[in-house]
Formats: C-alpha cells, structure tokens, sequence
C-alpha cells in the first residue's frame, strides 16, 4: 500500500507504514482495538486530531503501552498527499496484478524437486508416481525411519539380509534389487548399465538417458518408475504377508506389468 490521502487505506488493518500494518507493528495495541473500528478507520481519519488513540478500549498493561508509544512516534511523523492511496502487487515490477505473477507467488520459498520430470512427467498410474515422491522425500516407511519413530522394525533388509534398510538401500544398492534391474533392463533390451548403488535414482535416469537412444527413452523411462514400484510391492509382501524373497517372481511381475 503506498499511502496518499489516506481515504482508502485502513489505519488498523493496511500496510502502510512502510510497508508494514499497526497489526504487525504493536500487535498487543491491536487487540484493544474494537473489530468494528479496526474495520472502519481510515487512515486519513485516524490522524485527523489524533482519533486513533481513542480508538483503544480495552485494558491496556505495560508491554501495551509500550507499543501504543512506539505507535505514536511512527505515526507522527506521517504527511498525507493529494493523491489518492494506491495498491501495489509486490510479485510484479511494476506493482500490477496478474493471474501470472499470482500463480507463481503460490510457489515463493518452495524447494525444487530435481525428480519432478522422470515422477510427474512419465507415464505411470497415479499410485506409482505417489510412490516415487514420498521415496524422493525419504517418506516411505522403511526399517530406518520406522527406528526413528521408535516403531518396531527388521533390524536388516528383508531381500537381501545384509545391510540395513533405507529407502536408497532397498531400490538401488541391494544386491537383490540391483539383480532385477538387471533383469528388467536386459529383458527389454535397453543399453543402459544397472543403475549405481552410490547415486539418487533421478541422477542414475538422468545418465542412462542421455546414453539411451531417443526411440527407446520412453521404454526406459516407464522402466524407471515400474521396477522400484515393484521392489517395493515384493518387499511390502516379505513384511506384512512373510513371504519369502523371490527374484524370480519379482522378475515376472514386472515382465507382466511391462506387458500390459
């Protein structure tokens, strides 16, 4: 809000001290504020005469007083223009609105997904995508976070019984699921290495891609987001069901999933 004549902005509710409101500033002194006074009094009004200061009604303790006299040294000092008080959209240089600049505000101080082209690009059902952004985030439910917790877990991975599980673990560096991405990769025939036990998935994809011929990147990109989904299906049925690990049913499944 950049202030002008005052009879637009709000003395109570509008940032107009610098780009700040009497709420931010003396939150305490806000409270003694009636809402309906709060919602009415312009700035040009509450200037006027010093009209704000009896706008204060309930009980007023020290830390208040406090901020009623840092209020007024700021307010004192204020000059009204002839020209009218104006809006200013701070996402936009020059201070316009657009449902452009709105919609990228949404995502101010948001952290950027590097998955987000192999998860939400690439075709898969809605589930296995799900899947792969929880595993991005290390939200999946694997023996190391469920320690966390303090939930009871196996104190190694179930599919290969030699390392402890974590979800990096589980779909990229145990020698049981690095043998069924072997399979799923040599089954269809895609020239791309097993994927590194030491490297996130996306930057293994991201390799493997750019050595992968262009007719065969969609291939390898459902191939991606299928055999983790299937690990962790197989895996979820050694907990739950106490099945007993099986690459060669874990291989099957995927060749069938591949199929459809």
């Amino acid at each position: 809000m950049v202030l002008g004549d005052g009879h637009t902005a709000l003395f109570w509710e509008d940032r107009w001290l610098h780009g700040q409101s009497i709420h931010e500033l003396a939150p305490l002194l806000y409270l003694c504020i009636p809402k309906n006074r709060r919602r009415v009094r312009t700035v040009a009004e509450g200037l006027a005469d010093n009209a704000w200061a009896r706008d204060i009604r309930d009980i007023v303790g020290l830390q208040e007083i406090g901020q009623y006299l840092t209020t007024w040294q700021r307010v004192m000092h204020t000059t009204l223009s002839a020209e009218p008080d104006k809006l200013v959209w701070k996402w936009t240089a020059n201070g316009e609105y657009s449902a452009r600049s709105c919609y990228q505000a949404t995502f101010h101080g948001s952290l950027t997904c590097h998955s987000w082209q192999l998860i939400w690009k690439g075709w898969a059902p809605p589930k296995v995508k799900f899947f792969h952004w929880l595993a991005n985030l290390d939200r999946c439910w694997t023996a190391d976070r469920r320690a966390r917790h303090g939930l009871p877990h196996h104190a190694r991975c179930l599919l290969c019984d030699q390392e402890p599980e974590t979800i990096h673990h589980l779909l990229m560096a145990c020698p049981f699921a690095r043998q069924a991405w072997h399979e799923a990769l040599s089954w269809l025939r895609l020239p791309a290495p097993t994927p590194e036990q030491d490297i996130p998935i996306h930057d293994w994809w991201i390799r493997a891609r750019d050595a992968t011929p262009p007719s065969l990147r969609k291939a390898l990109r459902s191939t991606t987001l299928l055999v983790p989904w299937m690990i962790w299906k197989h895996r979820n049925a050694c907990v739950f069901d106490h099945a007993t690990p099986s690459l060669s049913e874990l291989s099957d499944g995927i060749k069938d999933e591949m199929r459809c």
